[in-house]
């Protein structure tokens, strides 16, 4: 079985323009964690992730701590326990920019042809939803969930 059996084929995307404020929008009322970018002609550009939009809104210091050593991150941030206020003056500050300037580009992809252990695999290892993408034309084929995997797991048992 290919991911092409599993995939959803017409999933929610957004566009480069769309804007910040749009795309938290669009995450929130499709209650998805990621949302796909892509051109009008459906070529797949990247992925636009809650957890960028986390780090948008968080400290700098403390949303680049990925690139720290593991003593440079910061264990609490109790101190910041009124910190809802700041967060949504970032948002505010972000809200017009169009999502092209957050595309996450490294996601990784799959091919509608690639085995379903596959996309069991980058499941697992990311967590996340997993962009299908016709390799020729380089457009965006479908979207594979967390629960796109099970689904067909559970029903073939």
């Amino acid at each position: 079985m290919t991911c092409e059996a599993i995939m959803t084929v017409d999933p929610p995307v957004l566009y480069p323009s769309d804007t910040v404020g749009e795309a938290v929008d669009r995450l929130l009322n499709e209650r998805v964690l990621a949302l796909p970018v892509i051109e009008r002609d459906r070529r797949y550009i990247g992925m636009f992730a809650k957890s960028r939009l986390f780090g948008l809104l968080l400290p700098a210091v403390v949303a680049s701590e990925t690139t720290l050593p593991s003593k440079g991150t910061i264990p609490d941030l109790g101190f910041l326990r009124d910190y809802l206020p700041e967060m949504q003056d970032r948002l505010r500050a972000i809200a017009d920019h169009p999502v092209s300037r957050y595309v996450d580009k490294t996601v990784p992809v799959l091919h509608p042809d690639a085995p379903v252990v596959a996309a069991v695999l980058q499941v697992f290892r990311t967590r996340n939803f997993v962009p299908v993408v016709d390799p020729q034309p380089g457009k965006l084929a479908g979207l594979i969930s967390t629960w796109d995997p099970i689904t067909k797991i559970r029903t073939a048992s």
